[in-house]
């Protein structure tokens, strides 16, 4: 049925009520009560209450929805971290190395370089001291 189906319902309802005002069909009472119990049971959506309640309400279901997308891509970003750790260990195993020579060599250069920068760094310190 959904929000098309009510407004035809309610186009249903003016076009009665457009006729019995022309006098073109005569008023039927239970019709007339019946709108009046429909009219009555809905909120007074003017009340500072209402529309605070309505608007915490609403802002409750929009932080939900903004947690669960966080949750989400935060999975998603870790299963992709976990895919690519597990892909370059399968292509060592196939390869049957950890790393090339040249690499290890690169990578103790690095590690080297960074040592005496930090060394370098200790001894101004303690220079300025």
């Amino acid at each position: 049925m959904g929000l098309k189906g009510l407004h035809s319902k309610i186009q249903d309802i003016r076009g009665y009520l457009d006729q019995v005002v022309t006098g073109k069909l005569p008023i039927n009472h239970q019709i007339v009560y019946q709108l009046q119990d429909i009219f009555n049971l809905l909120p007074d959506c003017t009340l500072p209450n209402f529309v605070k309640s309505v608007y915490v309400k609403t802002n409750d279901q929009m932080l939900v929805v903004y947690l669960a997308a966080l949750i989400r891509a935060t999975i998603a970003l870790h299963n992709l971290i976990n895919n690519k750790i597990n892909n370059s260990d399968a292509e060592r195993k196939e390869s049957g190395k950890d790393l090339p020579k040249e690499d290890k060599d690169k990578s103790k250069e690095k590690k080297d370089e960074k040592e005496k920068s930090k060394k370098d760094k200790e001894e101004k310190m303690d220079t300025s001291k």
